[in-house]
């Protein structure tokens, strides 16, 4: 059995995560961040002296009634609710919208479903401030020195480089932080899928991350945000 080290800094960002409470959503994003699996992540934070929640079950799964009435439901209110407001009409709100419109497209019922209204993310940076990154990034700037120049940290002119296809090298490594999602609060005018294959990184190992950080971007807002 492949045994898994935790360096001191590891040890930190668990405790840092876990004094604020652990869910789910937490432990998800723990091991998306450390790149282990479930049971090392929770083995330690139980020998941390951490009470760890049970793993949820397995999502339900429509019987051939609900499937029935869920294709029933769509018909008659063909366009009317959205997958999210279907969710929580159908069926006593035991389905997610994911799983609604995953049943609904093995229905080929999807275009009963309307479709969300995209969400419109101000723009962090300015047309000047992005001409003036491409520019600088052009000229083969360091990451530092485009930073200074636009007024911004690091992290936040990484996940900008990231989301414009750029790269610009980075004069001092030491200075570069462990968070595997640097400047993603600059990426949040993109979509889910855009920014997970910005980070190398799951879809939703993203939507944990932005769950946890309390983020929105272009097509996925965390419950709680939306109270």
């Amino acid at each position: 059995m492949a045994k898994f080290e935790y360096t001191d800094e590891m040890v930190a960002r668990l405790q840092d995560v876990a004094s604020a409470g652990l869910t789910e959503d937490a432990i998800e994003a723990l091991m998306e961040e450390l790149d282990f699996p479930r049971r090392s992540v929770t083995a330690k934070l139980r020998k941390l002296g951490y009470e760890v929640p049970k793993k949820p079950g397995a999502a339900p799964v429509f019987s051939a009634e609900e499937t029935t009435a869920l294709s029933v439901f769509l018909s008659t209110n063909s366009g009317t609710w959205t997958a999210e407001e279907i969710a929580e009409q159908f069926a006593g709100g035991q389905f997610t919208a994911r799983q609604i419109n995953g049943k609904a497209l093995s229905l080929e019922m999807t275009a009963h479903i309307k479709p969300a209204e995209k969400k419109v993310t101000p723009r962090t940076y300015s047309e000047a401030d992005e001409a003036k990154i491409q520019s600088m990034v052009d000229s083969g700037a360091y990451l530092e020195d485009i930073a200074d120049a636009v007024g911004r940290s690091v992290n936040s002119i990484r996940g900008k480089l990231l989301s414009m296809g750029v790269k610009a090298p980075q004069r001092d490594k030491k200075d570069a932080k462990a968070d595997p999602y640097a400047g993603i609060e600059d990426m949040l005018d993109q979509t889910v899928e855009e920014i997970a294959t910005s980070f190398d990184k799951t879809v939703r190992g993203v939507k944990t991350v932005l769950t946890r950080r309390g983020l929105s971007c272009a097509d996925y807002t965390p419950k709680a945000a939306d109270a």
